[in-house]
């Protein structure tokens, strides 16, 4: 279980896949009655504050707990299938750095040396009490009807979730309906007419620039075969100068801005199936943010 706690932990809720959602790091001014989405520092500050709250239940119940570290504003932009960001491009490539950071904490996080070590009675008692009793479920409906996903009830994760959202059952149904909706755009997104003009003009900068790939999805498979069997720092410098000219192609083109307004007019259509669970969703992490200055003050 402590496997699946830090994949959640290295990777950011991919609401938005194609160019990232369209959310501030910061805010001027917010209200403290708006219903909206979160900026990215808020939801920083909510899975740091989740992670305390679980050390201290682990600690209350005798147990010894590591707090796993939150993934920053950069590394939330990894993955994306299209960016016109130059500068992250620059600095990171295409993320392998967060990849090997995650490789790095799977090996080595505290909790999961600490857990390896316990006998099978200690490591069932351990887990229990982190993730919660497998035998008692909570589950709900995937999006579109596609099938269910379940949960343990119980355990120090889900009681810090119910201290942040006010309730974690609720809170895991909303999450799993608002983040779970891709699959039911993802499809129309990249085969829509409107990105084939869009595709060819990008691909014809690249090729100018004698990276000749149809598109950024042929792009990133290439990539990956090149990189594979390259050293730490030669991928870096493979990634870094290959992804700069991604991005500044994806810029200087209508890529970018396309892919953009495209992803989020299909997700908003979507999202106008599911209005109370979105409503659900952005009040309870607003609820949530507000726990967590408490938790971190």
């Amino acid at each position: 279980m402590r496997k699946k706690t830090l994949v959640a932990a290295a990777l950011a809720a991919a609401v938005c896949w194609a160019t990232g959602c369209d959310t501030p790091a910061e805010r001027q001014t917010v209200s403290d009655t708006e219903v909206r989405d979160l900026t990215v520092r808020e939801e920083i500050r909510i899975g740091r504050a989740e992670e305390r709250l679980v050390k201290e239940c682990m600690a209350a119940k005798g147990y010894p707990y590591w707090e796993l570290p939150v993934p920053g504003a950069d590394e939330r932009k990894a993955g994306r299938y299209v960016t016109d960001d130059v500068a992250w491009a620059r600095k990171y490539g295409y993320g392998r750095v967060f990849e090997e950071r995650g490789e790095e904490i799977r090996r080595t996080d505290p909790t999961t040396v600490h857990i390896n070590k316990l006998g099978p009675r200690e490591r069932a008692a351990y887990n229990k009490a982190l993730d919660g009793d497998h035998r008692n479920r909570m589950s709900t409906e995937l999006p579109g009807g596609s099938g269910t996903v379940d949960a343990p009830r119980g355990g120090c994760a889900n009681q810090a979730r119910s201290t942040l959202y006010g309730d974690a059952e609720k809170w895991f149904a909303a999450r799993k309906t608002v983040e779970g909706i891709l699959p039911l755009y993802g499809r129309d997104l990249m085969e829509d007419s409107r990105l084939t003009k869009p595709v060819a003009q990008w691909a014809r900068c690249m090729r100018e620039a004698g990276r000749p790939f149809d598109d950024p999805g042929r792009l990133r498979q290439e990539r990956g075969r090149a990189t594979a069997d390259m050293p730490s720092a030669e991928a870096h410098r493979f990634d870094r100068t290959l992804a700069v000219l991604d991005a500044t192609c994806a810029g200087k083109t209508a890529l970018a801005r396309t892919m953009r307004a495209l992803e989020t007019s299909y997700r908003e259509n979507v999202l106008k199936r599911y209005v109370k669970q979105r409503n659900t969703y952005r009040t309870m992490r607003l609820h949530a943010l507000r726990q967590a200055e408490d938790v971190l003050s």
